[in-house]
């Protein structure tokens, strides 16, 4: 070996180690002392293990001086690479706070842009492990630290790849718009915190004085809604994220990964006629039918803190991975509002964008209107969900337990047909209307009603029917069978099987699209 590749050789080592220190032990130290994972331990903990393999490894800052020098900045505070989790591949990034406080810079930028496209065209999921103070104070190699690529990026490749943003530091202003542009939005507990403008800059900005708590997990979780899942510690929301990769695949190109099939497609499920009350006004916890009928009743909720009078989640039918909507009785009485409508919209996106089947579990009374939330735009959002109802082109299969009224149960939970419902079952107690309330509307209205107008159409329009007679004519629309609650598990198995091969295409549309926050 000459002397040439000894030096080079050297240097690379050299190099290597330091980027293995990342800002210093003394950084390291303090990252530590607050509860979080370095970067590296971070990518550790997310990926099977010896599976990473580092891209830009020799990155540094190049046009940042402090007192007149350039600072060592190791992977300049991002690194980066391929690797596999649960066996599958996936490029990852990981902002690291001990290097300049893991801020934005030219080349940190560069490598998360870059790495998203390059992900893009490879079809294998991109996951961010945030922890940034943002953009690079006093740095102007390039506006804003080039933070407008990295939205573009995101906003071109949404719906193309799964991308998932693990919080697990600040994420203030500007970069608080990464994370919301991702699938979904993991936060710890102990270290993640986001805010449009953090406590200080909004003291400075409003002289508004609002506690750290405000952008932490449990806030957006459970008001924002701009978080999907919790984890307490770092190592806790990393783990989230692995068992999330498990229900996606690896682009909209690809089906979900199929499971082992280690739950008997033909099992019956007595227990849900103990489980749902066949007295309309009894709640119950829909939680406990998605446990009985799941495979091993094994489910992973989305959002489950927020709109929690409507369920979101993933799980598995003989082993195939779907995304499952339910109503929940047990909160408001499964009643649809702005928020509920929120949450469905936003992961019936995700399920068509990467086509997973959407099933649905439907008992719900009709929209409640009322001026509150009339003035936070329910029509407006309940006009998304028939749009993207009406337009997913996944297979969707809804099972009617006890109630299914007006533009809730029927529309938008899959129970008229004319809305796009691949296969509507309903148990033998289900029933229909148009709504449930017994209101007398000539009280309400007044005496512009005329009588036989209110006996023609109101109170029909309160007339609940069974399910069979609904059931008595195809020309209803509504049913495609009744079923015994019983059979509920195996007639989805069959239904997901009937359907494996859907396909439908809109007129003058592409099959992909992007999944907007709402």
């Amino acid at each position: 070996m000459g002397e040439r590749m000894e030096a080079a050789i050297r240097k690379y080592r050299e190099i290597q180690e330091k980027n293995l220190e990342g800002g210093g032990a003394e950084h390291m130290e303090r990252q530590h002392s607050r509860g979080k994972l370095s970067a590296r331990e971070r990518i550790d903990v997310l990926i099977d293990p010896g599976t990473f393999r580092e891209l830009g490894s020799c990155v540094g800052t190049t046009s940042m001086r402090i007192d007149g020098r350039i600072p060592e900045a190791p992977c300049d505070g991002a690194i980066v690479g391929t690797a596999r989790v649960n066996g599958r591949m996936i490029m990852v990034h990981a902002s690291d706070f001990t290097v300049l406080g893991g801020s934005v810079g030219a080349q940190h930028m560069l490598k998360f842009t870059r790495p998203i496209e390059l992900a893009a065209m490879w079809r294998i999921p991109y996951v961010v492990l945030l922890d940034s103070s943002g953009g690079r104070l006093g740095y102007r190699d390039v506006p804003m630290a080039g933070i407008d690529w990295q939205f573009r990026v995101q906003s071109v490749y949404s719906g193309v790849i799964p991308q998932i943003a693990v919080l697990m530091g600040p994420c203030i202003a500007g970069g608080a718009y990464i994370p919301s542009l991702c699938d979904f939005l993991i936060i710890s507990r102990n270290s993640g915190n986001m805010w449009l403008g953090g406590p200080r800059q909004t003291q400075a900005a409003t002289s508004e004085v609002i506690d750290r708590n405000v952008g932490g997990a449990d806030y957006h979780m459970q008001f924002s809604g701009s978080c999907d899942l919790v984890g307490d510690t770092d190592e806790a929301a990393i783990r989230q994220c692995r068992q999330l990769l498990r229900y996606l695949p690896q682009s909209f190109k690809e089906a979900p990964p199929l499971w082992d099939r280690t739950d008997d497609p033909e099992r019956e499920v007595e227990a849900l006629t103990d489980i749902v009350p066949d007295e309309y006004q009894q709640t119950y916890d829909m939680h406990e039918v998605i446990r009985h009928l799941a495979d091993e009743g094994d489910y992973f909720e989305i959002k489950d803190e927020y709109a929690r009078n409507l369920i979101t989640c993933f799980c598995r039918f003989h082993g195939q991975p779907v995304g499952l909507v339910a109503n929940n009785p047990k909160y408001s009485g499964s009643i649809l509002e702005p928020d509920a409508c929120d949450k469905y919209y936003r992961f019936l996106q995700v399920l068509d964008a990467y086509t997973i089947p959407l099933v649905n579990l439907v008992d719900t009374p009709p929209v409640v209107p009322g001026e509150s939330d009339e003035a936070r735009g329910l029509l407006r959002h309940m006009g998304k969900i028939a749009d993207v109802y009406a337009t997913a082109t996944i297979p969707k299969i809804s099972v009617v337990l006890r109630e299914s009224y007006a533009d809730c149960g029927s529309m938008i939970m899959g129970g008229l047909k004319g809305m796009g419902a691949d296969l509507t079952y309903a148990w033998p107690i289900a029933r229909f209307a148009v709504e449930a309330s017994q209101t007398d509307y000539r009280k309400v209205y007044g005496k512009g009603i005329e009588e036989d107008a209110y006996e023609a159409y109101l109170n029909r329009s309160r007339e609940k029917v069974d399910v069979f007679e609904t059931a008595r004519t195809w020309t209803a629309q509504i049913v495609d069978e009744v079923i015994l609650p019983r059979d509920t598990r195996k007639k989805i198995i069959e239904a997901l099987e009937i359907t494996r091969n859907k396909e439908e295409r809109l007129p003058g549309r592409a099959k992909n699209h992007t999944a907007p926050p709402v």
